[in-house]
């Protein structure tokens, strides 16, 4: 059984697999594939979110991970999930806003068809990958949410605004490593930049998955002003979660190192 484990070193849940895998004595049986030295073999394979565990090269887990049904994997067991067809809709949101690239993306496209093409990462999101009838229930799936997406993603607005605008944060938390003044984020970052900052961070590498609306559209504007209005409202508590959650990365990734 050949099993891979696509992470970046920035991710939360990638570390507490790792982690969690290193406790049990399992992560030799695992080959990690760091996304941020191999991108293009990551955007090959379909990775949209991390960690994506893919095993005997079939896309399984992504973004989330149920470590004692992966542990039961790992150890040879048959592992078989029910998945009825009224939980499929809540499953696949949560995977959404689970993945920034996924929720960046649907929310400014608004475009299901083209995003349930992307039936690896659908499956896995919503556990049907170890599911029976997984084909049907990802066709009953897709029908809903392309007559039906809409309604959803009005539904978990609150949820993808969050997603996006500490994405963001954290982005800036990158780069400067220090906390800046709100009045230096307006300045530098007004809600053009943040526009277009958003538009091509959803699901793109170079012009693949670019898609550019012109700032006189008042329907994209305005969403992406929601967005950037939040950010701005809550700059100082993203700010700080963000901050204490990268800082603990940083010391577990150095931690790591001196053990390897």
């Amino acid at each position: 059984m050949k099993v891979e484990i696509f992470t970046h070193k920035n991710c939360t849940e990638c570390n507490l697999l790792l982690e969690y895998l290193d406790q049990k004595s399992l992560l030799g049986r695992v080959q990690v594939i760091d996304t941020e030295l191999y991108p293009f073999l990551a955007i090959e394979r379909g990775v949209i979110s991390t960690p994506s565990i893919f095993i005997d090269g079939k896309l399984i887990y992504a973004g989330t991970v149920d470590f004692e049904e992966f542990t039961k994997i790992l150890n040879g067991e048959k592992v078989s999930r029910k998945i009825d067809k009224a939980e499929l809709i809540n499953k696949l949101m949560y995977g959404i806003v689970d993945s920034f690239a996924a929720t960046a993306w649907i929310y400014v496209n608004r475009d299901f068809d083209s995003f349930m093409a992307q039936k690896d990462f659908i499956i896995a999101v919503t556990g049907l990958a170890l599911s029976d009838n997984a084909e049907e229930k990802y066709t009953y799936l897709r029908n809903i949410m392309i007559k039906e997406g809409e309604r959803y993603l009005q539904q978990w607005e609150d949820k993808m605004i969050r997603n996006i605008s500490s994405n963001f944060i954290r982005e800036i938390y990158w780069l400067y490593r220090t906390k800046i003044s709100i009045e230096n984020i307006k300045s530098k970052y007004p809600l053009e930049v943040f526009a277009h900052w958003l538009m091509i961070r959803g699901a793109s590498v170079g012009r693949v998955g670019v898609k550019i609306y012109p700032l006189s559209d008042l329907t994209i504007m305005q969403r992406i002003m929601k967005v950037y209005k939040y950010m701005l409202d809550n700059y100082d508590n993203l700010w700080d979660k963000i901050e204490k959650e990268q800082k603990k990365l940083e010391d577990n990734n150095i931690e790591r190192k001196l053990i390897l």
